[in-house]
């Protein structure tokens, strides 16, 4: 992912409005629950709950249809 898309959803995230990305790598997605500029990392939760911590660049944007929480 590049940088200007890492900090539009860190920018998203922290005003409160849902923002997902995926790690190809692992196959997971999740949503973005904040982000560490300084080290460029992003935590997100996952569909079960889980938290996890990658790096922006191994992310993609994840366009995803549904409104709301993930469930």
């Amino acid at each position: 992912m590049k940088k200007d898309r890492y900090l539009h959803h860190c920018l998203e995230a922290e005003a409160g409005r849902d923002t997902f990305v995926a790690h190809p790598s692992t196959k997971e997605e999740g949503i973005v629950v904040e982000c560490s500029l300084k080290s460029g990392h992003i935590i997100v939760e996952t569909s079960d709950h889980l938290r996890r911590c990658w790096d922006y660049r191994e992310c993609t944007d994840l366009d995803h249809t549904k409104f709301g929480p993930m469930i």
